[in-house]
């Protein structure tokens, strides 16, 4: 099978991989200006691997200061600003 073929990982690496979306689906929720509580989000986690979901979450935080946040143009689609 293929590396990229996550149905191949060790379930730990499976596991791993849901707690990186969950903390990548939560910095992208903090860019976009959505309701997120980070918190509540580590609780619903594998208890061993919370620690690991805050360092991702943190990476995760750290790669979204590099991208637009919610009211940059790019999100904006034409006419936007007729319906307001």
């Amino acid at each position: 099978m293929s590396k990229w073929n996550i149905a191949s990982f060790s379930k730990e690496d499976q596991d791993k991989v849901s707690v990186d979306k969950v903390a990548a689906a939560v910095a992208w929720q903090e860019r976009m200006n959505r309701p997120v509580v980070p918190e509540l989000a580590e609780r619903e986690q594998p208890e061993h691997l919370r620690q690991y979901f805050r360092e991702r979450l943190d990476v995760h935080r750290q790669n979204s200061q590099q991208l637009p946040r919610a009211n940059a143009p790019e999100y904006h689609k034409p006419g936007d600003e007729q319906q307001k």
